[in-house]
């Protein structure tokens, strides 16, 4: 029995052998705690812009501001490949990234936080984000064998996602209590844990002769373009499409709170929850599963199935439980096509080069994620959801064609 087909006992030896690891344990602590605290200032900084201006364009102009930073990471992936040790990443990260939040949280509280400022400080944290997700990204391509890559992801599903339900419940407890900068101070003190958490990780990755910035930005392109990884620019191709509705489901959820649910913050945070544990489910599905020998045709298959649940989020009748479970569809489609995708990064390219070609492919679906933050939010600020709901559902439908018709995408496999 191949990798490819693999039945459940071999899976269950596959989560052994990573739960084995040490190193991964400690990444997977730090990085959890990281990501953990992430989601809290996902689901905080969405509402907190909102109640700080009223205006579903300036929520756009946030996330657009996060993407146009997280684009950026073409120029942080020779950083992550060449230090010698990839904890020093998040040692200088996070701490800064904390300050950030808890400015915010406390400019809320002290009523010094106008929106330019918010803007300024939201740059900050995704600019220092942006290295440290192409770090997480890498480094289990570094400790773990391209066999453990889904398994690894199905752990990290769970215990990452177990913590992130938390997190996105005590977030939005925390707007019901004392407003959404609890939740920056939240996401403050989860940075600072995962800074401790990282002080006993080695994450070295093979050192080939060393190089300047410039020769190690152009072999990361070289990779994308060249020889093995050009079947790569077609999947950069469907990750365009994809990317534009990146802040989508941030929008159309809180345009869904305002006017289907009188702007009722229980109901965001419901609606955010279930999107998270629908991704939970995704990774418990595919670190099960293990598809390496059909990984095209799930990142496929799950946009279409998203394209689906996006209509299904503003079709069905205004009822708080069926809305959750098309937000639910929709994190499982969203966090299949994402775990399969960094899945096939991790087991197909070499360690040394994965930091570059992570951040590198992440480039045109970063365009036009800052452009879809943009004109989605524009597009909102008129106060229908089913039209955002129908071009969301529309484009990922699209997005899912596109990928099966395109043979090198339908066709990948590691």
């Amino acid at each position: 029995m191949n990798a490819a087909t693999s039945g459940p006992s071999s899976a269950g030896s596959r989560y052994r052998v990573v739960l084995g690891n040490r190193q991964y344990r400690w990444f997977l602590g730090s990085s959890s705690a990281a990501t953990v605290g992430y989601e809290v200032y996902a689901i905080s900084i969405v509402w907190l812009t909102y109640s700080l201006s009223h205006s579903l364009f300036d929520v756009g102009v946030v996330i657009a501001i996060e993407y146009a930073c997280y684009t950026l990471t073409f120029l942080t992936g020779p950083i992550v490949d060449g230090v010698r040790n990839q904890r020093t990443i998040f040692l200088a990260s996070y701490p800064v990234q904390a300050a950030a939040a808890a400015a915010i949280g406390f400019g809320v509280i002290f009523g010094f936080l106008t929106i330019g400022l918010l803007f300024a400080l939201v740059a900050v944290i995704s600019i220092l984000w942006d290295m440290t997700w192409a770090a997480m990204n890498a480094a289990p391509g570094v400790l773990l064998s391209p066999d453990e890559q889904f398994a690894a992801a199905g752990i990290s599903g769970v215990v990452g996602g177990s913590v992130n339900i938390a997190g996105y419940a005590s977030g939005g407890v925390l707007i019901l209590l004392v407003g959404a900068e609890g939740g920056m101070l939240l996401y403050a003190a989860l940075l600072a844990t995962g800074a401790l958490l990282s002080l006993p990780l080695r994450i070295a990755p093979p050192r080939p002769a060393e190089a300047t910035f410039g020769k190690s930005f152009r072999e990361g392109w070289n990779v994308v373009t060249g020889g093995e990884g050009r079947p790569y620019l077609q999947l950069a191709l469907v990750d365009s499409l994809q990317g534009f509705l990146t802040g989508a489901a941030a929008i159309l959820i809180t345009l869904l709170a305002v006017t289907y649910y009188h702007g009722s913050a229980a109901s965001y945070s419901v609606l955010f929850v279930a999107f998270i544990l629908g991704g939970v489910a995704a990774g418990l599905a595919l670190g099960q599963w293990n598809p390496r020998g059909v990984v095209g045709h799930v990142m496929a298959f799950a946009l279409g199935i998203g394209g689906i649940a996006y209509l299904l989020t503003v079709a069905l009748p205004h009822a708080l439980a069926l809305g959750a479970v098309a937000w639910a569809a929709v994190g499982f489609a969203s966090a299949a096509y994402v775990s399969a995708k960094y899945a096939l990064y991790r087991g197909s390219i070499p360690a040394h080069q994965l930091g570059r070609f992570v951040s590198n492919m992440y480039l045109p679906g970063g365009f036009a994620s800052v452009l879809g933050a943009v004109i989605l939010s524009w597009v909102a600020s008129f106060g229908h959801p089913l039209v955002l709901g129908e071009i969301a559902g529309g484009l990922l439908l699209a997005s899912g064609a596109l990928a099966l018709a395109l043979p090198r995408v339908r066709g990948f496999r590691y």
